[in-house]
């Protein structure tokens, strides 16, 4: 590729004669303390970037490649300057003129921490040496999802059979798992309202400064005289440091903790090999962003690099009970193993039922210890190398939408007018509209045409410059036009971390594809094509609008369409999509969107859109199932501009079409090269963690407590299976009845109870495979793939009745390179010379079957039956395929949920 093709954010290589980072030392860099020699004696001082930025392998922009001679020596790049530290915090809290700009600095001018625990881990592996207490902690792990009264039942049968035994109780055995890994939560008082947490500097207030309600009990604190304060309301933030220290603790946790520097050695390994370019961006560490912030030192060896995701979360659809809650990711372990239940790590809960005012005192209490220990360094025994090392903790993302973008970032959000959106003449709200309209006169937003290729990029030098001007502000008027030429409300919250040790504001926000596919978008086109859309009463008409379908008899006809898909769509599908017609508008799920409008919608809406309509809705799902897999190689940009020319048409009156989910589809291609795959930066773990706990919850009478208790326990839980993995037992593995047929494959029961002798054209098939006499055999039903998924087989599915069925048996393999699709018959073990026992036998219409090895099973697939017209005219009964979008994320651990096996 020419060098002027080349990105410009593309990470600039290593030295060859210095990979990244030494493969055969320990990865964690001194910190003013040397290593035991002879081990460390190579690795870079604290202050020096590793690997060297100075030593550049790709050559300066505008010298041709030569491959005869070597290219000339670049000039020294000059030292990385974080450009937020450009910021002088106190300068800033000094200017601060207006209220709000002054509580918002205080809560990011962040002071000290006690840190005394954290300074000093345990330096030996954790251990248990009383047997009453591995089998109360044993009984209390296999009882988690039953009542409080199973676990005493059973310690009581226990006692009563051995009675010299001493399995502790409940509450004891709570406090035991809470010493061993040294994991509690801090409890902080909060407004009884959800506005915001009596904390930093609102820690003194006796009531509310937002809504005026008292902080304490009045009536307790009457009948005291003023001594017993107990507060309305509290709220729990459970540190990320414990549990950090918790993974290094025993030697394969820290063995997998150093995932992320053999990896990047890999990649460095890949960008030499292709000039300047990775295989495919299949993680966080395939983008740019993490491979520069390595390569200029601003993540060494032995830093543990974070993400952070939040979002609202609904306990109960009948009654109110929202509430907020945080998780960290970390990103050290590999893709399959850190967006796992144990490895996803709850931070803290903000409870309901109504969503909070002043979001970031509620962030205050984490986010103070992650800056303590950015700043101080965290002390960490790895258990692998038997060593005390310094890390500093980096946050790399944060994972929001729409909401807590707003929160965290104190931007304006995608309605105001900063970057290149455009108003409706005496409108306020703005639009990201690429394409000036005709006639359009709005002071200010008449600037020419955007070139898609060209967008705006947020940085945080100006960001910096920005932040300067509104927190200058001398009166509200000046701050109003202010904030709404920069973009900035206040500042983000993330400041009051070390701002060596985060990613940078804006570059810390990345596009979240859970809610642009799943609601933004998937509402965009159902309301165009409803007819639902606002639209102008005197110069627009829905009757214009051709591309509007989907309404009486047409939009009936689809709603049923799409429920009789439901027998055909595997259990792996999750959540069946139900009547658009009649739930649309009752809590209809994320996962119903995609599956209806970026599943089956092609195939149901084929000869319903008209035609132009439709090929562009087939590009955008597309586009879209690129986006969402795990593994992604070079692929074409989602162009949102023929979204604007088909429906916006450059009319004044339908500015307001172009959402900002449109925006958003903009930057998402771009931003895989930025921070890798979308799905790898999703909101999907954070949806899972919330449906996993809400299982949990026992007593909806006290949902909030129960729910912000069973956080804490899981962390608690997760850190103790990761300093002792004995704990750590998965039944699920291998069921009882399986058979492990090695690479992810297992074959599941049930089975022929008798060996049978297959008969007609089936004894042929097998005869001709075998080149002898087809032997007795035994079906078995199901096969589970690596990516979690679960085959079936037709021999049982069709005993059952097909309501009671959600068609499992239809797969995608693949053969000499050529993705194929059948229906399996049955699975079973024959005996071949090369030794490779696991067959299946698929259906290929009615002209015979076919053996394959369930080894090129990729996928279940739904087969959907429909009767389109042809181009020819001619109609007939057919079969369109869907495969479950962003299959392949379950291979980073993601799990799959899909129906109980067959017995």
């Amino acid at each position: 590729m020419p060098l002027d093709q080349v990105p410009p954010d593309m990470p600039r290589m290593p030295p060859d004669n210095e990979p990244y980072p030494p493969p055969d030392v320990p990865h964690m860099p001194p910190n003013n303390e040397p290593y035991p020699p002879p081990d460390v004696s190579h690795l870079p001082p604290d202050d020096e970037p590793y690997p060297p930025p100075d030593e550049p392998h790709l050559p300066p922009d505008g010298l041709p490649r030569c491959e005869d001679h070597p290219f000339p020596p670049e000039p020294p790049a000059p030292p990385w300057q974080n450009p937020l530290k450009a910021l002088d915090f106190n300068q800033l809290l000094q200017s601060a003129r207006l209220p709000h700009l002054q509580r918002d600095m205080g809560f990011i001018c962040l002071t000290g921490d006690d840190l005394e625990r954290l300074q000093n881990p345990p330096q030996t592996p954790c251990r248990i040496d009383n047997l009453c207490d591995e089998l109360a902690i044993s009984m209390f792990l296999a009882l988690q999802h039953s009542s409080e009264a199973a676990y005493s039942n059973i310690r009581a049968a226990v006692k009563k059979r051995y009675p010299d035994s001493e399995v502790p109780s409940l509450h004891c055995i709570k406090k035991m798992i809470a010493d061993l890994t040294g994991i509690k939560s801090i409890i902080d008082h909060r407004c009884i309202n959800s506005c915001g947490a009596f904390i930093g500097p609102w820690a003194d207030l006796d009531a509310c400064p937002i809504c005026g309600e008292p902080r304490y009990d009045q009536k307790q604190l009457q009948r005291s005289h003023g001594h017993t304060r107990v507060p309305h309301a509290v709220f729990q933030t459970i540190p990320i440091g414990p549990q950090l220290q918790a993974l290094w603790r025993e030697r394969g946790s820290a063995k997998s903790m150093r995932y992320r520097n053999e990896r990047t050695q890999q990649i460095f390994d890949e960008i030499r090999r292709n000039d300047g370019f990775v295989d495919a961006y299949d993680d966080i560490l395939t983008g740019s962003a993490y491979l520069d912030a390595v390569r200029v030192g601003r993540i060494k060896p032995g830093d543990m690099v974070l993400m952070i995701s939040i979002d609202g979360a609904q306990l109960y659809e009948s009654k109110m009970s929202d509430c907020w809650i945080y998780i960290w990711i970390i990103v050290d372990h590999s893709p399959e193993h850190h967006y796992k239940k144990k490895h996803v790590l709850p931070g803290g809960i903000i409870p309901g039922p109504n969503k909070p005012k002043y979001i970031q005192s509620f962030l205050y209490p984490g986010f103070h210890h992650l800056a303590s220990i950015q700043r101080a360094g965290l002390r960490i025994w790895d258990a692998w190398s038997d060593v005390i090392f310094i890390s500093h903790p980096f946050l790399f993302l944060a994972l929001v939408n729409g909401p807590g973008l707003l929160c965290m970032s104190s931007l304006v959000g995608h309605t105001g007018k900063s970057g290149c959106r455009r108003c409706k003449p005496h409108a306020s709200q703005y639009y990201p509209v690429l394409l000036k309209p005709n006639h359009y006169t709005v002071t200010g937003c008449t600037h020419d045409d955007i070139d898609i290729a060209n967008l705006p990029q947020g940085t945080s030098t100006h960001y910096v410059e920005n932040l300067r001007i509104v927190m200058a502000s001398c009166t509200q008027a000046q701050y109003e036009r202010n904030h709404l030429e920069t973009g900035i409300v206040g500042p983000s919250i993330l400041l009051g971390l070390e701002l060596d040790h985060i990613l940078g504001v804006p570059e810390c926000f990345s596009s979240e594809i859970m809610h642009f596919s799943g609601a933004n978008m998937a509402s965009l086109y159902t309301d165009l094509w409803r007819g639902v859309a606002d639209c102008h009463a005197v110069t627009d008409s829905v009757e214009d609008w051709d591309w509007a379908v989907l309404v009486g008899d047409v939009w009936e006809a689809h709603g049923k369409s799409v429920a009789a898909t439901h027998p055909h769509l595997p259990g792996s599908f999750d959540v069946l999509p139900r009547n658009p017609v009649e739930k649309i508008n009752s809590f209809y799920k994320s996962r119903e969107f995609i599956t209806w409008l970026f599943g089956i919608g092609p195939g149901l809406l084929y000869g319903v859109l008209p035609d132009k309509y439709f090929r562009h809705y087939c590009k955008f799902v597309c586009g879209l199932r690129i986006m969402s897999q795990y593994r992604i190689t070079p692929a074409e940009v989602i162009d949102a501009c023929e979204l604007e020319e088909m429906y916006y048409q450059r009319r004044i009156d339908r500015i307001h079409f172009i959402r900002p989910c449109v925006h958003l589809s903009n930057h998402i291609a771009p931003e895989a090269t930025h921070v890798g795959a979308p799905s790898c930066s999703s909101q999907w773990p954070l949806e899972r963690t919330i449906g996993d706990i809400k299982f949990d919850l026992r007593q909806p009478s006290n949902a909030m407590a129960n729910f912000t208790e069973i956080c804490v326990l899981r962390c608690q839980v997760n850190a103790l299976k990761a300093i002792l993995p004995q704990f750590d037992t998965n039944d699920n593995l291998h069921p009882h009845g399986s058979f492990d047929v090695s690479d992810g494959y297992v074959l599941l029961r049930g089975w022929d109870k008798k060996p049978r002798q297959a008969c007609g054209l089936e004894a042929t098939i097998i005869s001709d495979f075998l080149h002898c006499p087809a032997p007795k055999f035994r079906r078995w039903s199901c096969l589970r793939l690596p990516n979690g998924q679960i085959a079936r087989s037709a021999w049982r599915e069709k005993e059952s009745a097909v309501e009671n069925v959600r068609t499992s048996r239809n797969v995608k393999f693949h053969v000499d390179g050529i993705d194929h699709f059948g229906e399996v018959q049955y699975f079973t073990q024959l005996a071949v010379e090369d030794d490779e026992p696991d067959d299946s036998c698929t259906h290929e219409g009615d002209n015979g079957l076919r053996i394959i090895n369930v080894k090129t099973i990729t996928a279940v697939v739904a087969m959907i039956p429909h009767r389109p017209t042809l181009p020819s005219g001619i109609t007939e009964d057919r079969f369109f395929m869907v495969e479950k979008a962003g299959l392949d994320i379950t291979l980073t651990g993601v799990e799959v949920k899909d129906d109980v096996p067959d017995e």
